[in-house]
């Protein structure tokens, strides 16, 4: 009789099939659950980023829209301050002086006014005629801006509406001769039949809209801000911003041309809602901007994404927490259903670990039939029957099998070995017909790269054997890559050189494949020269790429030890090509003529003109690759 065998790391026998019930029963309700909670999750997270992002865009327009009345509230009194004028005349100073005095104190949004008259108006020999009244911590001041050093008539608060015929806003600036405060102005021309009269000026205190703004009640995190026309900050979280940068000066700063875009939408009067990256804190966040009509201002608030969301991660918190309670409630369950089901699936335990032991003999008795479990002691008892009768059967079996997967084991590392020599053009013909692989020698029109190391024996001489071996295998090691990316194959290799065929059904392809070898093979060893810079000199690699019909195939070299076989491609085109590449220089990447005509289109090419090469009858047109031409 067979020793039983003891197996520590199973589980004691009244948890197995236990355990595996209740994992079952329990993994199947947390799939549904976890399906249920992910879909509400998902509803919910649409549902409410739908809702945010309604809110952000009206947000923004009715904020917009608010900013576009109050400027609006400063602009209408200048407006009809000049239609009034246009009308009546200013008599005098002390009239104008008290006009705009009765605006301001009627207008409590408008921080000053200016009346000034054109040239001359008010009496032949006096040119200036302007007055400013505007707000100060004392009451309303008034100062009179008849200075000919400061001379208003070229001030582009009048030049330009006196030019354009019609009411302009400037841009922000900050005034020093006043109030000292950051604000814009509205100016309203006065014309008569075509006549300019003078500009009558209203100034808004930028510093109230800007608390306006900062005051929004927005998401945690959130914050809104105020574009000039240009694009200038005139309201924003960070004070150091105001004024002072503008969406494309902080583009340019952290290199974000998507948001330099999205600046240029915003100034030309656009609306809408965007995800992007806050460029305050490099977070994911939501930004819904909208014109200030009016003016050419562009508002916007911006709502970080996690704030957003936050709702949704609360209610899937929740969720998770009931469903991992309810799961435990019913594992509690089914653990007290399967403590009744499990008892003969003892008996049938206790009978599985003696037979595992070599007990053939052994048989599950005192289960009774009619069930599922009866069907399986009867089954067991079956197995155990027909399982002496197959054992003498599996160990011949095994003892053929074992020796059949070692003859496999060799013939596999025998194709492992040789298919580290064996070309994949080769390796392909092998493939399409493994039981009389075709070797021989056809013809094919393929493209051959030959690539040599300048100055490799003086290199030999000057580097010992160790380093020059480390040399030769990173510069090769680094673009061999590229050379099979680009479905090139290494046919010949030498101390200082590589032969590489390429082919393909399309002969432009192959060509053009060699060429962006070739590009590439110079970037990477341009890399290694930099990595080995300081430790050994610079190296240089010409490559030579001529293209067109070779006999491609095996050569036999027999000989009294024996016979030798190669793969390769010969004839003209393969000599031109070594040729070629032994007339470049300094790194060049010369082409033969054919090449040259398949790749033109594809690369910048310099003609050197017609080359006299060794062994070769006529001269040959040669030319130099630049570089890929641009798309």
């Amino acid at each position: 009789m067979a020793k039983e065998v003891k197996n520590d790391s199973l589980k004691p026998r009244w948890l197995r099939l236990r355990a595996r019930f209740v994992i079952f029963v329990l993994s199947g309700v947390a799939l549904v659950s976890a399906a249920m909670a992910v879909v509400s999750h998902m509803e919910a997270s649409s549902a409410l980023l739908d809702a945010s992002q309604a809110y952000l865009l009206s947000l923004a327009e009715a904020q917009a829209n608010q900013l576009a009345r109050r400027l609006d509230s400063v602009a209408g009194p200048a407006r009809d301050l000049a239609t009034s004028l246009e009308l009546v005349g200013v008599k005098n100073e002390s009239f104008a002086t008290a006009l705009l005095k009765q605006n301001l104190i009627a207008n409590p949004h408008i921080y000053g006014m200016a009346l000034a008259l054109a040239p001359y108006s008010l009496s032949p020999s006096q040119r200036y005629a302007a007055v400013y009244a505007f707000r100060s911590p004392k009451g309303l001041k008034v100062m009179d801006l008849n200075n000919p050093r400061y001379d208003y008539l070229s001030q582009n608060w009048y030049l330009i509406p006196a030019l354009l015929g019609r009411p302009v806003w400037s841009e922000p600036y900050f005034d020093e001769g006043a109030g000292n405060v950051l604000m814009t102005t509205y100016s309203a021309p006065m014309v008569d039949k075509g006549k300019m009269l003078g500009v009558v000026t209203a100034d808004v205190d930028l510093g109230d809209l800007g608390k306006l703004v900062r005051s929004l009640s927005l998401h945690e995190g959130g914050y809104g801000f105020l574009l000039t026309r240009q694009g200038t900050f005139l309201a924003a979280p960070d004070p150091n911003l105001v004024m002072r940068a503008s969406i494309f000066s902080v583009a340019e700063e952290m290199q974000r041309p998507e948001l330099r875009a999205l600046g240029r939408h915003m100034v030309r009067g656009a609306a809408g809602l965007r995800e992007i990256i806050d460029p305050l804190n490099q977070q994911k966040a939501w930004l819904a901007y909208a014109p200030v009509k009016g003016v050419g201002w562009s508002f916007g608030v911006v709502a970080p994404s996690e704030a957003v969301l936050a709702p949704v991660t609360d209610l899937t918190t929740h969720q998770l927490f009931f469903a991992v309670v309810g799961l435990a409630i019913l594992g509690l369950v089914v653990l007290l259903m399967v403590v009744g089901l499990t008892r003969p699936v003892k008996l049938l335990t206790h009978g599985a670990k003696r037979l595992s032991g070599g007990d053939l003999a052994c048989r599950v008795e005192g289960i009774r039939p009619g069930d599922e479990v009866g069907e399986l002691a009867n089954t067991f008892n079956t197995m155990a029957s027909d399982l002496s009768a197959h054992v003498e059967e599996l160990k011949r079996k095994k003892q053929e099998l074992e020796d059949s997967l070692h003859r496999i084991e060799l013939l596999e590392n025998i194709e492992q070995t040789l298919g580290k020599f064996v070309p994949a053009s080769v390796k392909a013909r092998i493939e399409e017909a493994p039981e009389a692989p075709d070797l021989k020698k056809r013809e094919q029109d393929v493209s051959v790269l030959f690539l040599d190391v300048a100055g490799y024996t003086k290199m030999s001489e000057q580097v010992n054997g160790e380093d020059m071996n480390f040399l030769i295998e990173r510069y090769f090691s680094s673009f061999l890559d590229d050379i099979y990316v680009n479905h090139g194959d290494i046919n010949e290799t030498a101390g200082d050189g590589l032969m590489i065929i390429f082919q393909e059904d399309d002969p432009v392809v192959h060509a053009v494949n060699a060429v962006t070898c070739a590009l590439a093979v110079r970037h990477k060893v341009a890399a290694v020269n930099r990595e080995l810079e300081g430790r050994f000199q610079p190296v240089t690699i010409n490559i030579g790429v001529n293209s067109g019909t070779a006999q491609v195939g095996s050569s036999r070299f027999e000989g009294l030890a024996g016979t030798r076989w190669t793969f390769t491609a010969s004839g003209p085109v393969t000599n031109t090509a070594a040729r070629i590449g032994a007339l470049a220089t300094q790194g060049e990447i010369y082409l033969g003529p054919e090449t040259a005509k398949r790749v033109e289109d594809r690369f910048e090419l310099k003609a050197i003109g017609p080359q006299t090469l060794k062994n070769v009858a006529q001269p040959v047109e040669v030319f130099a690759v630049q570089g890929p031409k641009a798309a």
